[in-house]
């Protein structure tokens, strides 16, 4: 999680070094930040994010995601956890069928 400036230019740009110095850190420990598993998210209303730009990651460019995965739960660009709710009824379900 990094909080960005409001202007959308200046958090592109923060992201970026970011993940720079992410990537050459890892190369710095024998590691390798593969971009075609990289994904990033805006956290923005959707009327706000109608253009939003591509990171630039190792020469190539990332573009933002709809949804990405952190230790097992889906989020969304609008931080809505519908994966946790669907697990969460499922499991209620179960215990349920397992009260009987």
């Amino acid at each position: 999680y990094i909080s960005t400036p409001c202007h959308l230019s200046e958090a592109v740009d923060l992201m970026g070094h970011c993940l720079e110095a992410v990537r050459v850190w890892m190369g710095m420990n024998r590691l390798r930040l593969n971009p075609d598993k990289t994904k990033w998210l805006w956290a923005l209303p959707p009327k706000d994010c109608t253009d939003c730009p591509s990171l630039v990651l190792g020469g190539e460019h990332i573009s933002p995601s709809e949804w990405a995965r952190n230790l097992g739960v889906l989020l969304n660009s609008q931080l809505k956890l519908e994966h946790l709710s669907a697990v969460a009824g499922r499991t209620f379900a179960q215990v349920h069928l397992v009260h009987q």
